[in-house]
């Protein structure tokens, strides 16, 4: 079948027409407000008003008008039916006696699941290869077959969460997918491992749809497009556009259990090959894997290619507008991808985004860390002091790492170095002073005169010294905190329901991990405040900022004055038997694991620095001058250039030297 047989069929007969319509300003009028009317108005508009005309015309008029009515009826006769109503029921019933099927296993030895699973993906398939062929073949129903593969992609949502057991089945089924013409030459083949990767299929199919939509499409339909980009973005992520545009594989994805094959299948009516317009070609048919920017198909004919600029700058400017609400360090280097093929470098493209950026970066707190992230990862040095004078406040514990890269990229800017430094410094005894309230929350009778002076003569002590193990176990016995042995009933139902603890159980749920009830799952990012206010990651914050300290230059003098205000703070740092006793009491407690992997940390970072701290300083070796003694053993003449040091003379090592003999 030829591509849109109806635009051979009608060019004869009519041209003349469309351009005698086009040509009068009435018949232009009546096709702008026709266009804008709903689909349901332009059928009874043609019904009520344009089909009787017919009676009222020529003759031969009226016959052209009919034979044009029948080659279109002709053309689309064969066209597949894209019936959703009647997919979704197929899909459901099928899902109900997958549900039946699971519960009869209970009783029975064998299950159809993996049949059934097989029937239902393979239904979705084929369902797809029809779409291709309305969308592609033709080149009408844009709208519904959108619609078709947004059920598509629901319709493998609800067959991989099926309550029918565990998912081995769906995520390690083999699928082979092949497009098919209506004359059965295959034109794409997929071969994966999982049904959930079904949805790059649907992004290559939609690739497929927009460029039809923007080569042959009228006016409406083409401005329905954003639209359509959006319905994606809501479906699948804002990531799917990026792949969409390269047909649902990028050339640098991992293509361990995804293969594309292309089988080069042009046009019947465009019978030259295609020549690469949007960069550097030698003339040969460009296919998915060969295509410099990834973004043409090799089924496309000149005409397709030459809208896939159109395409690129659409789904560019979805994205853009999406980062302009939600910003990301991710999205912001999709859009730099895109651009790279249009020739737009790194500094247009922050020039064009960076002021959007800052002005939505103090919006929230996590506009004002990505806006951190991004302004250090490409060097605004001027755009990270700018935020950090103004909006610091924003930053949540959460965002040490973006902080910590930040500071970073700011001092490497000599103006900058300064308040880096402070900033560092800062953060640095923000945390340790965490910590030591978290200790002192753990270990609360650690204040107690009595305990302070018990715990210096236990320094004074050498660390093998007759009774040290003792006292120290005594000592951390003394200056814990009491603990109950369970968790009172209403505790803990009132822990579950939100509620504050009754009157008199306030430290009854002291040992317990309260997430230990109430996070299911680890990966939950809802839960993440949560997380940092029972389970704060002190360890990771400590280390984060010594090694910024670390980096930058004068950094090292700075931690040095950290170190002597956390051994002030607490002394107990320089015991590593007593950290270690603390640590273990702590470690029987679930609640409390974060604060022995602070406490490990922070002794570590203790100990290097007194190695530091405590290291001489070299001292200038004196002149060495030899004795009279040494001076006459010397030979008189200068031919050889030969000393001779008596070995048995007391002087002969001047003081400070050390004379190594074996």
């Amino acid at each position: 079948m030829s591509h849109y047989g109806r635009h051979d069929d009608l060019a004869s007969s009519d041209l003349s027409e469309s351009h005698l319509m086009a040509s009068t300003s009435t018949s232009a009028k009546f096709l702008q407000l026709y266009q804008s009317l709903p689909a349901d108005a332009q059928y009874a508009l043609v019904e009520n008003s344009l089909a009787p005309l017919l009676d009222v015309v020529s003759k031969p008029k009226s016959n052209l008008v009919l034979a044009s009515a029948a080659r279109m009826h002709k053309t689309y006769a064969s066209m597949p039916s894209l019936n959703l109503k009647a997919k979704k029921l197929e899909i459901a019933s099928l899902l109900d006696e997958l549900a039946r099927d699971h519960k009869r296993s209970y009783v029975k030895e064998k299950s159809r699941k993996e049949e059934l699973l097989a029937e239902a993906i393979e239904s979705v398939i084929d369902w797809l290869n029809d779409i291709w062929k309305v969308v592609y073949e033709y080149g009408t129903n844009f709208s519904k077959a959108h619609d078709c593969l947004l059920y598509a992609f629901k319709a493998i949502e609800q067959i991989g969460d099926a309550r029918v057991g565990c998912k081995c089945s769906f995520m390690n089924m083999y699928i082979s997918v092949k497009i098919r013409r209506s004359s059965g030459k295959v034109v794409k083949s997929f071969h994966f491992t999982g049904a959930h990767n079904l949805d790059r299929v649907m992004l290559w199919i939609w690739r497929d749809l927009f460029v039809v939509m923007l080569a042959d499409g009228t006016k409406r339909q083409k401005s329905a497009i954003p639209d359509m980009l959006d319905d994606i973005r809501s479906q699948f992520g804002w990531n799917a556009l990026e792949l969409l545009l390269y047909g649902g594989q990028k050339s640098d994805d991992d293509e361990d259990d995804f293969d594309f094959d292309d089988d080069v299948d042009y046009d019947d009516d465009y019978s030259e090959e295609y020549t690469d317009t949007d960069a550097n070609s030698d003339g040969t048919a460009c296919s998915d894997a060969q295509c410099p920017c990834g973004s043409h198909a090799s089924h496309w004919s000149s005409k397709f290619n030459n809208v896939c600029t159109s395409l690129r700058n659409l789904i560019r400017t979805s994205l853009i507008s999406i980062f302009a609400t939600s910003p990301s360090p991710i999205l912001f280097a999709s859009i730099s991808d895109i651009s790279e093929v249009d020739a737009t470098d790194e500094d247009d493209l922050c020039e064009e985004l960076f002021p959007t950026l800052m002005r939505i970066a103090t919006y929230s707190p996590e506009n004002f860390a990505t806006a951190l992230q991004i302004c250090a990862l490409h060097s605004h040095t001027d755009n990270i002091n700018t935020l950090l004078a103004s909006h610091s406040y924003l930053l949540r514990p959460c965002d040490a790492p973006a902080h910590q890269l930040a500071t970073i990229i700011l001092a490497t800017e000599p103006s900058y170095q300064l308040n880096a430094l402070r900033i560092i410094e800062k953060e640095l005894l923000d945390t340790v002073h965490a910590i030591h309230a978290a200790v002192r929350n753990a270990f609360c009778h650690i204040d107690v005169q009595a305990n302070k002076t018990e715990l210096t003569e236990i320094m004074a002590l050498h660390l093998e010294a007759l009774g040290r193990r003792g006292r120290i176990d005594r000592w951390v016995g003394a200056v814990v905190s009491p603990t109950s042995d369970t968790a009172h009933p209403m505790a803990l139902a009132a822990l579950m329901m939100g509620l504050p603890l009754p009157p008199g159980m306030e430290g009854a749920m002291d040992d317990a991990d309260p997430l230990g009830y109430i996070d299911m799952d680890i990966q939950d990012p809802d839960l993440d405040d949560l997380r940092e206010d029972f389970r704060p990651n002190l360890k990771a914050h400590l280390a984060g900022w010594i090694e910024a300290g670390r980096t930058i230059k004068g950094g090292m003098s700075m931690l040095l004055k950290v170190y002597t205000v956390i051994v002030e703070m607490m002394p107990f740092l320089g015991a590593p038997d007593i950290v270690d006793e603390m640590t273990g009491r702590l470690s029987e407690k679930p609640s409390k694991v974060f604060l022995c992997d602070a406490l490990d940390a922070l002794w570590d970072f203790c100990r290097q620095q007194k190695r530091k701290f405590a290291k001489p300083k070299s001292k200038p070796k004196p002149p060495y001058t030899p004795n009279p003694s040494q001076a006459s053993s010397q030979s008189s003449n200068n031919s050889g250039g030969v000393t001779f040091i008596a070995i048995n003379n007391p002087q002969s090592c001047p003081a400070g030297v050390v004379d190594d003999v074996d």
